[in-house]
Order: structure tokens, then sequence, then C-alpha cells
């Protein structure tokens, strides 16, 4: 008996809590992670219990309001629809925005209200790294219902897709172009999912394969959102009867919030830290400071300096890099244009030679016709000299058994000759017989009889 068997054998029920708990992390290792806790929007204050968020209700959401799409802040955003949340006081608007990714290669799949038993209930949104089900609502802005295509991850690089995106190239560079068509288009602009009227769509299999991956919970920027308009009269659907005057949250105007994963030097520098409380009022002269005024504010110390000279030697490698890879790109765009040219001319090629034999065996079908109208044109003249042959057979037949006919007639009236030849001799022997037996007279008129 080994030490470890010796251990489970006396203690039998520490063993079955060790076992229990390895299967527990083995099926934790495989299964999702458990929906994230909700956040306490009340944070202690009973004054602030209302402001809860209900996940339930027993009408349907309003239908989503009409709104344009500010331009992505810088590379690494994700845009985030905006939609109708509700809490004790009722359904409010939280705005879209542009969330900077949790991690590279991590896509937002937005939050819907479905209609179950009666009820309507809130599914919430997560990040993953493919796009779930979202209600097959159409949230616009590349969210059409399916998926999302307003751009795509290539390692640690986000794509934007400029037909369907609101992006800036002079502060994001990696566009590209992309026609979406959206068919079957619901203008209702219905913002849930089942029910008498909303959405009738159900999960496709990729959207239940991204539902079964690893998700992470919304991050601490979009929660702030949440919980600020919560608590804005205005944004509640009572009051602005579906036109939120904030429909969307522009990246100056973040109530002095700063993106997770950024530095203040970033934010000062990018227009995007809490001095920047005017918004409206720098974006109407551009998006710019006053150049003087930014001139005329000292560093705060060396230290800040030496930073920001380090974060503008590294947006110089940045746009080096960018500048290299959009080089790359375009290498890599031209070498497959080339070899779309090749398979062009090969397809061409590969066409004409087709052509050629189709040409082939249309001309090998037209000489066999031809070979086939003579060998029936033979026919036809060997059937044509075949009853020529028997019509002359007919004839000679008719001609023989005429001849056979005329002779049976000749050896008919040579035979009736000879039988008049006969019976014209028996008429002439039998008058000689009776001329030698008639008796001779006695002069006296009688006649001797002979005597024998």
């Amino acid at each position: 008996m080994t030490r470890q068997s010796r251990i489970l054998h006396a203690r039998p029920l520490a063993a079955a809590i060790l076992l229990a708990a390895c299967a527990g992390a083995a099926a934790q290792t495989y299964e999702p992670p458990p929906a994230p806790a909700a956040p306490a929007y009340d944070g202690g204050d009973p004054s602030d219990a209302n402001l809860a968020l209900v996940d339930r209700s027993p009408e349907p959401p309003p239908p989503l309001p009409v709104y344009v799409q500010p331009p992505a802040p810088a590379d690494g955003y994700i845009w985030v629809p905006g939609y109708w949340s509700r809490n004790r006081y009722g359904f409010f608007w939280v705005p879209g925005a542009w969330v900077l990714a949790p991690y590279a290669g991590a896509l937002w799949t937005p939050g819907y209200w479905g209609f179950v038993n009666g009820l309507y209930i809130w599914n919430a949104g997560y990040w993953g790294p493919h796009v779930g089900f979202y209600g097959g609502i159409n949230y616009g802005f590349g969210y059409t219902g399916l998926g999302y295509v307003g751009g795509y991850w290539k390692r640690d690089r986000f794509y934007y897709n400029r037909s369907v995106t609101n992006v800036n190239i002079t502060r994001v560079t990696n566009v590209y172009n992309h026609t979406v068509v959206v068919n079957k288009v619901d203008n209702r602009r219905v913002s849930y999912h089942g029910g008498p009227s909303g959405i009738q769509r159900r999960a496709d299999p990729r959207e239940l394969a991204a539902r079964k991956e690893r998700h992470a919970p919304p991050t601490q920027a979009q929660r702030g959102y949440v919980r600020d308009a919560g608590r804005d009269r205005n944004q509640f659907y009572e009051h602005n009867k579906g036109r939120p005057p904030q429909a969307y949250l522009d990246h100056h105007d973040d109530n002095g919030r700063r993106p997770e994963g950024r530095r203040p030097e970033q934010d000062v520098r990018q227009g995007n830290g809490p001095d920047n409380g005017r918004g409206n009022q720098d974006r109407g002269q551009g998006g710019r400071r006053d150049a003087p005024q930014q001139a005329q504010q000292p560093p705060r110390n060396p230290q800040a300096q030496d930073q920001a000279r380090q974060q503008r030697q590294r947006d110089d490698q940045v746009r080096r890099q960018q500048q290299g890879e959009q080089q790359a790109q375009q290498q890599a765009r031209q070498q497959q244009q080339r070899e779309q040219q090749a398979q062009q001319q090969a397809r061409q090629q590969q066409q004409r030679e087709q052509q050629a034999q189709q040409q082939a065996r249309q001309q090998q079908q037209r000489e066999q016709q031809a070979q086939q109208h003579a060998r029936q044109q033979q026919q036809r003249e060997q059937q044509a000299q075949q009853q020529a042959r028997q019509q002359q057979q007919r004839e000679q037949q008719a001609q023989q058994q005429a001849r056979q006919q005329q002779q049976r007639e000749q050896q008919a009236r040579q035979q009736q000759q000879r039988a008049q030849q006969a019976q014209q001799q028996s008429r002439q022997q039998g008058g000689e017989g009776r001329g030698r037996d008639q008796p001779r007279g006695d002069g006296n008129g009688r006649g001797q009889s002979g005597r024998d």
C-alpha cells in the first residue's frame, strides 16, 4: 500500500472533497466562464437603489432611434452600438460609443431584449473572438443583424470598413472599402427579438458556436456609460419619446473618463483629457485648440517631457511600421493582381483550347454526319438496285411463266390436233370396213348372205 493510498484510506472525506475539486477544475477548463455578476449601480446608497438595472420587462423596448456615428478616435477602438436599457424608472437610452477593445482580437456582441413566456428578457452583451447571436436586430454601423461587417482583426491590428464605419483616415490608416447590402430591411427599427412584432430569426451554427467560446464582460468604461445614462432624466423614453438628446458619445466628450489601457499624457496629447470638457466648442473650431494657448502651457516636469518624447518616438515607430505594412500590403496587392492576371490569362488560354477542342469535336461530328449520310445514300442506292433486280426477276419469272403457258397451250393444241387426226383416221378406217362388209345382190334384188 502506497503512502497516497494510505492517506486516501485514512481520510475518505478529504479525498472525496479533493476529487470533487479536481473534477470541478477540469470542468471549468472546458466550459465557458459563468456570467459576470451585475455591477452595483446604487453604490451602497439606498437613495440610488432605483438606478439598479432590471433585466426583464412586461412591455417591449422602444424602437431604435436614428443617429449618426462619430469618427473612430484611434486604432483598436470597436464600435459598441447604443441600446435601450431599463431600471425601475423605465427604459433609458445608452449611447453608442467607441470602446477600446480589452485585448487584441476582441469583438463585441451587442445585447438584446428577447420575448420569453410573456416577458421581455435582457441578454447582456460580451467580448469574444467571434460575434455571436444578438437577436437579429439591425443596430446599424456594421451590426446588420448577423455578425459584424464594420471591420476585422489581422494579428494585432484592427482594419475598419469605411463603407459602414465613420473613420478619419488622418487618425486611422487601417481602412478598406467593402460595400454591404442588407436584404429585407425592417424600417420599423424594432429593438427586440421574438414576440408578436419582434425580429423572427434563429441563431445559425456560427452564432451558436460563438456562444460557447470564452467571453469577457463589458469594460469599466461601458459600465460607466450605462450608469451615467441611467442617472440622466433626459435619456429616458418617458421624456425624449424615442429621441434621446445624447444618442452617441463622441471621444472628446467622455465626461473626463480616460479609455482603459492609456496613459494620461496620451489623453492630453490627443485631446481626450479632463481639460477638454468644452467638447462642442472645440469641435466648432475644427476640433483644434488655440495654438498660442497650447504653446504657453509649460510642461509639468522633466519626467513628463521625457515621457512625451518617448511617446513621440514610439508614435514615429508605429507610423513607420504602418507605412511598412502599407507598402507590404500594396506589394501583396500588386502580387495578387499579377497572379490574378496570370490566372485570367491561363483561364483565357484554357477557354481558347476548350473552344478549339469543341470546334474539332464539331468538325468531327460534321464529318461523321457526312459519312453517315453517305452510308445512308449508299444503302438507299443498294436498296434501289435490289428492288430493280427483284423487279427484273419478277418480270423474267412472268416471261418464263408466259412462255410455259404458251408451251402448254401449244402442247394442248398439238395434242388436240393429234386427237383430231386420230379421230379422223379412226373414222376413215371405220368407213373402209363398212364398205367391205356390205352384202352382194343376186340380180333379183335379193341379196345373198354369206355362208360360213
